[in-house]
């Protein structure tokens, strides 16, 4: 058997088993029509792809190419660039309709079940036009078959063709059809390089022919003026702009929209149109090549005769016959079966049920029904085509049937206008009698100029009619329903061209070559061997003329190498070197890899060797820079040899074809699979690397919690209960029994706080400050993406506010782990992560689980609760946006404790945290297909912020001690002995406790923080002797600027002095959520009628006043303002003006001082 016949054969066996093999799965009619919408995107593209591409493509495209040369590409560019507008700007608006199953039916919804019936009619028209016209091209080609008698046999082997497509589009459906389609293009994709290669192979006089082609004039854009335009515009440049506009309008053709229903996804579908774009314009290219190849290669084709004709009658290897023949069928059937599924999808889908009148069908009747109208189609083309002549002309009339009644309406409603069905109903009509008028009574020849002027027909019409009749609600320019991907991809469109951006201006900074150099002594060591051995063997391949001329330039080839192999060995060396090394290194490696490389090809006359090595050149390359760094590089160095002496020309394609040649392109081949490994690699390790970050910020964070409780608690080591135990052991039978029940109950307390409290995250309010919301939301995304996790965001802003109070690193944390596990979640679709940041409000009511004497206190003194501005922040994986209250109150209950379910909830549980810290509103909204995280955080939440209250350093138990501090230590303890009831032991517990709760704590002045309060309590014995108030004063900061709490201090010192200390404390919250702003607390401590708090937060500010001049005159300007208009009047009221003098002087001075300085 001839094997171009038998490589025929083999093809169409293939392409039936294929499709019967796909067929096994087809069990429902969504089977059958959209392939379950479970395809992968990239063989949804190739089938798109290999639609397009009918049969009559290659006859064109090589012809037109030839003779038209950049002329033909610049009209091949139209074609693509229709589907890039489309994916921009009409399937990304497309939502509504990605439940169908064909045009018909979207237009149904649109317009009505008329208008449905209507489209598939003039959908099935064109499906009949386009596979008789590919069943007429294939019986064209057949018959040109030289070696197996075409010309006799071709309309049988026609019927045969059109039988075999027609049965595996019958049984198989959507998933056959696409994986045909898929097999089909493949094999065409592939034949294409093998003619390519082919002529460049055989080329006698390559470099010759090659001059002669760039100076041709349809090859060259220098001679533009003297190009031919194409008959079939009409000789005008005006026609031609008119063609390639015509061809830039996505059609609504109905084999092609059918891959935007079998996609999954609004994304997935935006992306086969747009790689069918990217793809059509790369086969663009290479025709062109191929072409090149065809001139480089020395063919001469007689005038007017068809590329594709000439090509096949060349031999220049066994089968290259049968290869071109397959590929034109494989391009036939690949049209065939798309049009004939899409033909009987619509009329089982859109004709039928309106026929029958059936509103519900089983998928047992419709798979029937749809498999019967898939035969009769296809037998029935076959009819069609064997009396068919003109193949453009049917084609041109059948689309102008169809152009304006459905693709006129369908565009316009995807930009948002929304006709009346009676207005589509009219234009439908008209539009059909003005077609019959011209075609069957005019007689007129359609071309397809007249097919671009009837869709500017249509519009009109539809126009004109919608807004003759009378206006109806919902109608006219009412918007799409659904306009989230079109934000989304806008926004998606703006990160990525800031990335490049951002890219290209890291380019210039010293951070980005830094991260170039080497790290590892290896790499410097490898590399200069490299380049010594490269040099030593090229220097056998260079010409012995160029030997001593160029001995300088291999003498500082081989220095460089030597320098770099021995440069780890210097004393000199460091593993991260320094700016000028970062800068000299990718010079080195440009010079030595590629200007060196090129150098040294032409020294050999491009020997094998020299090409080879070349080649290894660029992947090393690849493996130390960027690749873009790289492919720059080499792009300047192809564009710079013209200039690079010795001035030699390339050889022949068949010269560069040897062992050493292929050996470096797989070693290239290697370096890039492995660059690709290594890169994967890396970004695992970046996960980890970050994962692992935050684990430990979370860790560390609780260890400094329990650290700080082990310290500062004394009731963790069971000392409080040893002490009850042994004042219980005292008594027998008089003991104060409901004493120390209440004790206990207080211990109890203590205990449970100090549970929740371990748990809880905290704030640095060092770190708190005004954060750019927007710019951290997107540093969050770009972390995710940097992961090699696939994520889109869309971020909708319904609030004007930009910022935000909160610790960025924080904030960065809680929106980076919820995109990273939201897009990664079973809900999501696409990895689509939609937020939505709203204005909102918090409040903070008094929970009744307060007490009741608390709330009442608190109602007396004319306070009320805080109600802040807030942010709401909604992270979800559904397209509804979470309808945001007005308020969102924050209670007790909200804060309890959260138990995550699985591994996968745990960010849950720190999100939890990092919002509670902020004294924020969490909710999770979870259901089988959504996830929705609202976290509502305060604009300005530093009122209800839980901050830490102890330092890091304090708590590895340093105290901040000064041998003057112990001095007054001593001091105060002889002097509070002396004058009163206090014991010696309790004084030296009380000032050990408040040293190791302030830790290494130091004040303005640079002294140990706990010299204030005894100072405070020296000048309150100047007042009082109570035993209560001095112990009080020396505990008066304690609750405030440290973690102990009221708690503690009642089980140590009892309820009177815990009672003292919690109204002096400026933290006094009365055990509310929220720390009292200063003009609250003067409320409470104006009414407050206790003369030792009094004495107490008088006594204080006095010390404050006397180390005021450690501070800045601005702040002594507010302390002193706030002490004459409160503090001094406050200490007359409640007659206590033993300070006031003093305090008064101090005022007066700092007032003196700002007068002077102005």
């Amino acid at each position: 058997m001839d094997i171009d016949l038998l490589i025929i054969i083999v093809f169409l066996v293939t392409t039936l088993a294929i499709g019967l093999y796909c067929s096994r799965s087809v069990t429902t009619f969504k089977d059958y029509a959209v392939g379950s919408r479970n395809m992968s995107t990239w063989v949804i593209t190739i089938s798109l792809i290999a639609t397009i591409y009918g049969g009559n493509f290659l006859h064109t495209q090589l012809t037109g190419y030839y003779y038209q040369g950049l002329y033909m590409l610049i009209l091949s560019l139209g074609s693509p660039l229709r589907f890039y507008l489309a994916s921009r700007f009409i399937i990304v608006r497309m939502q509504e309709w990605l439940g169908d199953f064909s045009i018909a039916e979207s237009m149904g919804r649109l317009c009505g079940k008329s208008v449905q019936m209507l489209t598939a009619i003039f959908g099935i028209i064109v499906t009949i036009a386009k596979i008789s016209a590919q069943f007429k091209i294939s019986l064209i080609i057949i018959e040109s078959i030289p070696f197996c008698n075409g010309t006799a046999y071709a309309k049988y082997c026609t019927v045969i063709l059109g039988i075999l497509v027609t049965i595996y589009t019958i049984l198989g459906g959507a998933r056959s059809i696409v994986l045909t389609d898929f097999y089909q293009f493949c094999f065409f994709s592939v034949c294409l390089p093998i003619l390519t290669f082919t002529f460049l192979y055989h080329a006698q006089n390559p470099w010759i022919n090659w001059k002669k082609f760039i100076n041709m004039s349809q090859f060259n854009l220098s001679q533009i003026a003297t190009w031919d335009i194409s008959p079939t515009w009409d000789n005008s440049l005006a026609h031609l702009f008119t063609y390639f506009i015509w061809h830039s309008i996505f059609t609504f053709d109905p084999a092609q929209i059918q891959r935007f229903y079998m996609s999954s996804s609004i994304r997935q579908a935006t992306k086969v149109f747009l790689k069918s774009g990217i793809i059509r314009i790369i086969f663009s290219l290479l025709f062109l090549v191929f072409i090149a190849a065809l001139y480089t290669g020395g063919h001469s084709v007689p005038p007017k005769q068809k590329i594709l004709d000439y090509i096949m009658q060349l031999s220049h290897f066994p089968g290259m016959k049968g290869l071109l023949i397959t590929s034109v069928i494989a391009l036939c059937i690949s049209t065939v079966d798309a049009y004939l599924h899409i033909g009987s999808v619509l009329f089982a889908n859109d004709i039928w049920p309106l026929i029958t009148g059936t509103k519900e069908r089983s998928d047992k009747y419709s798979l029937k029904v749809v498999r019967i109208a898939s035969g009769l189609i296809g037998i029935s083309t076959i009819f069609i085509t064997l009396q068919m002549n003109n193949i453009r002309q049917f084609l041109n009339k059948v689309f102008y049937f169809y152009t304006p009644s459905v693709t006129v309406p369908m565009i316009m409603a995807c930009f948002g206008f929304r006709p009346r069905s009676s207005a589509v109903l009219w234009s439908m009509g008209i539009n059909t009698v003005l077609t019959v008028y011209h075609i069957f009574i005019k007689g007129q020849a359609i071309r397809e100029y007249d097919v671009f002027l009837s869709l500017i027909y249509g519009a009109s019409i539809l126009l004109i009619i919608h807004y003759l009749l009378p206006k109806k609600s919902n109608t006219g320019w009412v918007g799409i329903p659904d306009d989230s991907p079109v934000k989304l991809q806008s926004q998606e469109t703006k990160r990525w061209w800031l990335r490049r951006l951002y890219y290209f201006q890291s380019t210039f900074t010293k951070s980005y070559w830094k991260d170039i150099f080497p790290k590892s002594a290896t790499t410097f060591i490898a590399s200069g061997i490299y380049f010594i051995i490269y040099s030593a063997i090229l220097l056998f391949y260079v010409k012995q003329v160029y030997l001593f001329p160029y001995i300088y330039w291999y003498i500082s080839i081989m220095i460089i190498g030597t320098i770099i192999t021995i440069y780890p060995t210097l004393h000199a060396y460091k593993q991260e070197g320094n700016s000028l090394l970062h800068g000299l290194w990718p010079i080195l490696l440009f010079l030595v890899l590629f200007i060196s490389g090129i150098t040294y090809m032409k020294l050999s006359h491009f020997s094998s060797m020299s090409c080879a090595l070349f080649i290894v050149n660029i992947g090393l390359g690849s493996l130390l820079l960027p690749s873009s760094i790289m492919i720059a590089m080499l792009a300047i160095t192809l564009f710079l040899h013209r200039w690079i002496p010795p001035h030699v020309h390339l050889v022949s394609c068949k010269e560069w074809i040897t062992t050493e040649t292929i050996a470096g392109s797989i070693i290239l081949l290697s370096c890039f699979v492995y660059r690709h490994i290594r890169n994967k690699a890396n970004r695992k390790l970046e996960t980890i690397v970050l994962t692992r970050i935050y684990d430990q910020h979370y860790a560390l964070a609780a260890l400094h919690n329990q650290e700080n409780w082990n310290q500062l608690d004394p009731t963790y080591s069971g000392k409080v209960l040893q002490d009850i135990a042994d004042e219980l052991g005292a008594y027998e039978e008089n003991i104060p029994i409901q004493q120390y029940q209440k004790k206990l109950y207080v211990f109890r307390k203590s205990l449970l706080k100090r549970a929740k409290e371990e748990r809880r995250s905290t704030l640095d309010s060092k770190s708190v400050h005004k954060v750019n919301i927007e710019d951290l939301v997107l540093k969050s995304y770009e972390t995710v993406r940097k992961l090699d996790i696939p994520i889109q965001l869309l971020l909708k802003k319904k609030t004007k506010e930009k910022y935000l109070f909160s610790e960025p690193s924080i904030f960065e944390r809680l929106f980076t782990t919820n995109f990273w596990n939201l897009c990664q979640s079973k809900c999501t679709i696409d990895h689509t992560v939609y937020l939505t940041i709203s204005d909102t409000r918090l409040s903070y009511p008094l929970s009744s689980t307060y007490q009741v004497d608390i709330r009442d206190a608190y109602e007396k003194q004319q306070l009320t609760p805080p109600t802040l501005s807030a942010l709401a922040f909604s992270i979800s994986t559904d397209t509804d946006i979470l309808n945001i209250l007005s308020t969102y109150e924050v209670t007790d209950e909200i804060d309890s404790g959260y138990l995550p379910k699985t591994i996968n909830n745990l960010y849950q549980e720190e999100s939890r945290q990092i919002v509670q810290a902020h004294g924020g509103y969490i909710q999770i909204i979870e259901t089988a297909t959504s996830l929705t995280c609202l976290y509502i955080l305060p604009i300005d939440g530093k009122k209800v912020m839980r901050f830490k209250r102890y330092h890091t350093d304090g708590l590895s138990n340093k105290v901040a001690e000064t041998p003057t501090s112990l001095t007054q230590e001593k001091e105060l303890v002889k002097l509070l002995v002396s004058k009163t009831t206090l014991t010696k032991t309790k004084i030296e517990e009380t000032i050990n406790f408040i040293k190791k709760a302030h830790g290494a704590t130091t004040r303005k002045s640079g002294e140990p923080y706990y010299t204030h309060p005894m100072e405070v309590a020296k000048i309150v014995l100047k007042a009082t002797n109570n035993p209560d108030t001095i112990l009080a004063a020396l505990l008066h900061d304690v609750v405030e600027d440290t973690t102990a709490t009221l708690e503690q201090i009642e089980l140590l010192y009892g309820v009177d002095i815990a009672y003292i200390v919690d109204m002096v404390t400026h933290y006094n919250t009365y055990g509310f959520r929220w720390k009292l702003d200063n003009s609250e607390n003067k409320i409470i401590l104006n009414q407050c009628k206790d003369i030792r708090v009094v004495q107490i937060k008088l006594a204080d500010r006095l010390h404050n006043l006397r180390t005021i001049s450690v501070r800045m005159l601005s702040s002594q300007k507010r302390i002193a303002k706030d002490t004459m208009e409160f503090y001094i009047p406050w200490a007359r009221k409640n007659n206590i003006v033993l300070w006031i003098p003093e305090m008064e002087n101090i005022c007066e001075r700092i007032r003196n001082e700002c007068q002077s300085e102005r």
